[in-house]
């Protein structure tokens, strides 16, 4: 049973290995956060290099919410074309609360900050996402997971900006900068899929270039398909966002919404109001000065991106005014060889302005008199003729340019691998009431959002 502390020991988990397992001789133990509150981890190596993971819920409800996940995981191994944690057994803990084991898979997690550095990984991670949003939602709705429209996703989103400003503690550009996206309905206009929920690079396990497995099925559900990029929008290198959209568009089978980005970066952001608003119901000050940090971050990464672009806009209307004053320069200069009215560049005979009214002096500018009477010719030999040399020439140019414009490492519920023992990323829970850091969280502080929510620098390939 848990300790004093509402928490069991890893010594009482390996225990359990042993119970559910017969026979199984546990080498070393170490503790993984599960991401919720209610469900204790630990990664167990045993003597024969086996790695396994451990979940113990403290109390019915727990338990009841891990058996969902565990059916809806069995369901869909399937019909993934990757691994899934699949449980290999279980132990009753009395009062209904079963503890469940899985094995860890092989492989190694994807690290965020090298996802650019290799194209094959961010194209099969495409291929990994688009091959989930494409599983029938039937298959996860039999296990009892939440199914969630597209206008009940944006009432929580909506119920996240209310709760977030009444703490007093988001900075307003945030607050409006939200609140517009949300006031946007053409942005809500999506077909729910099956979501992982809180997918982020620490729950894709790669073996070689390729995804083989994902972790931490914690939250699970049918929604939207943006939530499971929003660590690639908020965290990732524009170049890596492009490959990876690339691969998911032309690997999924049903439509990808246009909007499919923006409301990814969307929900990447208001990750950091749900650690927040998870630090106020704890009534954890440091959840919450840190949620508040990275807010700030954020705030300023908005305000630096909007002024950019308000510079921007100047320097190119100060270049277009130039070009149109020094077009107008162009029309009124009667010298101007390319006047479409003086084709030759020379000026009219009749025109008293163009000889000082004298019709004796010669226009020279094209060698031919100025007036009809051949008598009144200069003549070049004399040498009491002036030499005339009469030439123009105007140069103007202008280019446009326009600008293109928490905690440390845990591993959630099933988040080990044989390579990560100890576990891995803060994963936030990435739902409605996080018990720990989102990866997604995470993923904003470390990006500060490389799209702008109302405009994103990228879209899905094909289109939307």
């Amino acid at each position: 049973m848990p300790g004093p502390s509402g928490r069991r020991a890893p010594s009482t988990l390996a225990a359990l290995l042993v119970a559910a397992m017969p026979g199984t001789r546990p080498v070393a133990v170490g503790e993984a956060r599960s991401g919720r509150d209610d469900v204790d981890a630990a990664v167990v190596h045993d003597d024969e290099e086996g790695v396994w993971l451990v979940l113990a819920p403290r109390t019915p409800p727990a338990s009841t919410r891990l058996a969902a996940e565990t059916e809806a995981v069995r369901l869909l191994a399937g019909v993934l074309p990757f691994d899934v944690p699949r449980p290999r057994a279980d132990v009753e803990l009395g009062d209904g609360v079963r503890a469940v084991v899985f094995p860890a898979p092989r492989g190694r997690p994807i690290d965020l900050t090298r996802l650019a550095a290799s194209p094959a990984v961010c194209r099969s991670v495409g291929r990994t996402v688009a091959a989930l949003h494409d599983v029938t939602t039937a298959v996860v709705e039999r296990a009892g997971v939440r199914v969630l429209d597209a206008a009940e996703v944006r009432r929580r989103r909506l119920d996240d900006l209310d709760q977030g400003a009444s703490t007093g503690r988001v900075p307003p550009v945030l607050l409006q900068r939200w609140e517009e996206v949300l006031d946007d309905t053409t942005l809500w206009d999506f077909s729910p899929t099956v979501v992982h929920g809180d997918l982020v690079a620490e729950r894709l396990v790669v073996t070689g270039e390729e995804v083989t497995a994902v972790l931490d099925w914690a939250d699970v559900h049918v929604g939207d398909p943006a939530q499971d990029l929003a660590w690639l929008a908020v965290g990732a290198e524009p170049e890596t966002v492009d490959l990876v959209m690339e691969s998911y568009g032309a690997s999924r089978h049903g439509h990808v919404d246009e909007e499919l980005l923006a409301r990814a970066v969307l929900h990447g952001e208001m990750a950091l109001v749900r650690w927040l608003l998870h630090g106020v119901r704890a009534g954890d000050t440091a959840v919450q000065d840190d949620a508040c940090s990275m807010l700030e971050q954020l705030a300023g990464w908005v305000e630096a991106e909007a002024e950019a672009r308000r510079l921007d806009q100047e320097r190119a209307t100060t270049e277009s005014d130039a070009d149109a004053d020094a077009d107008a320069g162009d029309a009124d200069d009667p010298d101007d060889p390319d006047d479409p009215d003086d084709p030759d560049g020379a000026s009219d005979p009749d025109d008293a302005d163009d000889n000082g009214g004298d019709p004796d002096v010669a226009n020279v500018a094209n060698g031919t008199d100025g007036a009809d009477d051949a008598d009144d010719r200069l003549d070049a030999d004399d040498p009491d003729d002036a030499d005339v040399e009469a030439g123009a020439q105007d140069e103007t140019g202008a280019q446009d340019e326009t600008d293109a414009a928490g905690p440390d490492a845990q591993t959630t519920t099933h988040g080990a691998t044989t390579d990560d023992a100890e576990g891995g990323v803060p994963a936030v829970d990435a739902g409605d009431d996080p018990a720990g850091r989102s990866g997604t969280a995470d993923a904003t502080a470390r990006g500060q959002s490389r799209a702008p929510v109302d405009e994103p620098a990228r879209s899905p390939q094909p289109p939307g």
